[in-house]
C-alpha cells in the first residue's frame, strides 16, 4: 500500500506542472492533489478498506468546509497591503484572523464524532499529523521542481 500510495504522490507532483506559480491552479491539478493527499493519509492511518470507504467521504466534506471558510477569509485580505495598514485595519485583521480560526475549530468539533464512528481515537489522533506530512512533502516537492528548473 505504501508503495501504491507513493507512486500516486510522485504521478501527480510530476502532472502538477508549475500550478502553484500561478494565481489559479487548474481544477485537475487539485483533483490529484487531492486524490494524492486522501491516498496519503489513508495509508498514512492505516485504514483498512472498510475504514477507508467509509473514512473519505467524511473527510472530503470535512476539508470542503475547510477550505470555505479559509477563501471567505483569504478573499477578504486579497488586495490589501497589511504591511502599510492603519490601526484600524490591523486591528479589525485580528479580529478576522481570530474569528477565522474560530471556525476553523467549530468545524473541528462538528467532525469529531462522525470521524471517530468511522476511525479509532489513535487513528484520528494521527490525522492532524499526517495532514502536517503531506504539506511538508509536498512544499518539498514543489521546492524541488523550482529548483530543478532554475538549473
Amino acid at each position: 500500500m505504501k508503495s501504491i500510495t507513493s507512486a500516486l504522490l510522485i504521478i501527480c507532483m510530476a502532472t502538477t506542472g508549475t500550478g502553484f506559480a500561478q494565481p489559479k491552479m487548474h481544477p485537475r491539478a487539485i483533483e490529484r492533489i487531492h486524490a494524492a493527499k486522501s491516498a496519503y493519509i489513508t495509508d498514512r492511518l492505516h485504514l483498512t478498506v472498510e475504514q477507508a470507504t467509509s473514512f473519505i467521504p467524511v473527510y472530503n466534506e470535512y476539508e470542503k468546509d475547510i477550505m470555505q471558510t479559509r477563501k471567505s477569509y483569504l478573499q477578504k485580505y486579497k488586495n490589501m497591503d497589511m504591511q502599510g495598514a492603519d490601526d484600524a485595519t490591523s486591528m479589525q485583521y485580528i479580529d478576522d484572523n481570530l474569528d477565522y480560526q474560530q471556525e476553523v475549530i467549530a468545524i473541528k468539533r462538528k467532525y469529531k464524532e462522525p470521524f471517530l464512528k468511522v476511525i479509532t481515537p489513535q487513528q484520528y489522533t494521527d490525522l492532524a499529523k499526517a495532514e502536517r506530512e503531506f504539506k511538508q512533502l509536498l512544499k518539498q516537492r514543489l521546492k524541488e521542481r523550482k529548483n530543478a528548473g532554475n538549473l
